[in-house]
């Protein structure tokens, strides 16, 4: 009933319920049992352990039929609005200045309903008195939420929002605007789009999760026994927002032969080469009519000194400013990114009255000096970040002619699994918390897979 009910976007468990009582399919389905909405909910929900072998055996007769090519794997995600509202989110201080904003709110009308005459109707005093009390059931909601509930933490360890409604979930920008929801990443295999892993996450950034991802499809290929190491046989593209130097590192690490692209990637490309002067009549004409407004709108913006005002002389170490002033040095041989330069700053006292101050300091009413590096050469190459390294091998790998054949390949290996799910109504996860959530996502990539393996034995 869940598998038919989600392939006809029926993924609601009172909706279920419903076609049960109404549908013919769904009567036979069901042995004309009539569930009620929460015993197929409860089944859903507690579906976590079942699932995997119910994905691993659609992928097995999957592989089976040959709809596997074990060539080449294209790797996305797609996020989709979960059960939670994006109003209760925030980090940990946002939601302790939420909390004190209903506090506030529910002491105002405490005080209004007080200043109210006695002779006044008893319908409005108990709207104010349901009101209050709806704002203090928040209070209390939130303040529970902060004293059981840590803070949570992004991939660079800085502090994410939280959500009161689902902790595990994320807010996140998606093309249809900010959501409150999971990420559904997706594993795709070439040949006929089957889905050889999946899985949800509560994360907006989902480039940390490319390596463990790959990791996963490794281990449920050996499991399978359909490739003791499939990742050291197959092609493996993803778009930009997978690329960092942390994450192409990790990649290398699982050995698999990744093409990932970079943000950059359509710069270097030949075929976009002459892309741009397309765009520069529209370009140019937008620059216009922007700074119009900007001259419009605010006053004419004062022309600083550059440092080509100023006058050096690196035999004496000496700078003079456009005042005459002499500026003393505060280094003289430092190293920048493998370049010699020389500091100088300017007497405090002679900045202090000068005639062009308002020229010379972009901010004169709070800084106190004028302060002026000059590069004097190159000292050497610029050290190189080892780190680096990998994302530049990946760009190498990237630009050959092979690199962009296969990486073209990609959006019509993966996206059309995305819009088949889109299509049948599955936009939304239902259920709350990355487990349950998970549980929903390979459900909804498993009904796609079933669907590819039918249309495969029907034409054959």
């Amino acid at each position: 009933m869940v598998l038919y009910g989600y392939y006809k976007g029926i993924i609601s468990s009172r909706m279920l319920a419903e076609a049960c009582r109404r549908n013919v399919v769904f009567m036979a389905l069901s042995a004309d049992a009539r569930p009620h909405f929460t015993t197929l909910a409860g089944f859903v929900r507690e579906l976590d352990r079942e699932i995997v072998g119910l994905f691993r055996d659609v992928l097995l007769y999957a592989s089976e039929l040959g709809l596997i090519g074990k060539e080449h794997f294209a790797v996305d995600g797609c996020k989709l609005p979960s059960n939670a509202s994006k109003q209760w989110s925030g980090t940990h201080g946002e939601l302790q200045e939420k909390r004190k904003k209903l506090e506030r709110v529910a002491e105002r009308i405490v005080d209004r309903h007080r200043e109210r005459d006695e002779q006044e109707a008893d319908g409005a005093k108990a709207k104010d008195a349901k009101k209050v009390e709806a704002y203090r059931r928040k209070v209390e909601k939130i303040t529970t939420f902060l004293r059981q509930s840590k803070k949570k933490l992004g991939p660079s360890g800085n502090e994410t929002k939280s959500n009161v409604t689902d902790p595990e979930s994320a807010k996140m920008a998606s093309s249809r605007g900010v959501i409150q929801g999971y990420n559904g990443l997706a594993v795709v295999d070439e040949r006929c789009q089957i889905v050889v892993h999946a899985e949800a996450h509560g994360s907006g950034y989902e480039a940390h999760l490319l390596g463990p991802l790959l990791e996963a499809t490794r281990a449920t290929f050996a499991e399978l026994e359909l490739s003791t190491d499939v990742l050291s046989k197959v092609k493996v593209t993803a778009d930009s927002g997978f690329h960092s130097r942390v994450v192409v590192s990790q990649v290398e690490q699982t050995g698999a032969d990744a093409y990932i692209a970079d943000r950059d990637y359509r710069r270097r490309d030949p075929a976009f080469a002459g892309a741009g002067r397309h765009k520069e009549r529209d370009r140019q004409e937008r620059a216009r009519e922007r700074r119009k407004k900007e001259q419009a709108r605010s006053p004419q913006k004062r022309k600083l000194f550059v440092v080509q005002d100023f006058i050096y002389d690196e035999k004496r170490s000496r700078c003079i400013c456009p005042a005459g002033h002499g500026l003393y040095p505060s280094g003289r041989h430092m190293l920048f990114n493998g370049y010699r330069v020389a500091h100088f700053k300017a007497p405090i006292t002679a900045c202090r009255n000068c005639r062009l101050r308002a020229r010379c300091l972009r901010h004169p009413e709070r800084t106190l000096q004028r302060q002026i590096t000059i590069i004097k050469g190159r000292e050497g190459d610029r050290p190189k970040n080892p780190r680096n390294a990998a994302s530049e091998r990946m760009r190498r790998k990237f630009d050959t002619p092979r690199g962009r054949e296969l990486y073209s390949r990609r959006m019509g290996t993966v996206e059309p699994v995305f819009a088949n799910l889109q299509n049948k109504g599955m936009r939304r996860f239902t259920l709350r918390s990355r487990r349950k959530v998970n549980v929903q996502w390979q459900l909804f990539t498993m009904v796609h897979n079933i669907e590819k393996v039918a249309h495969a034995a029907w034409k054959s």
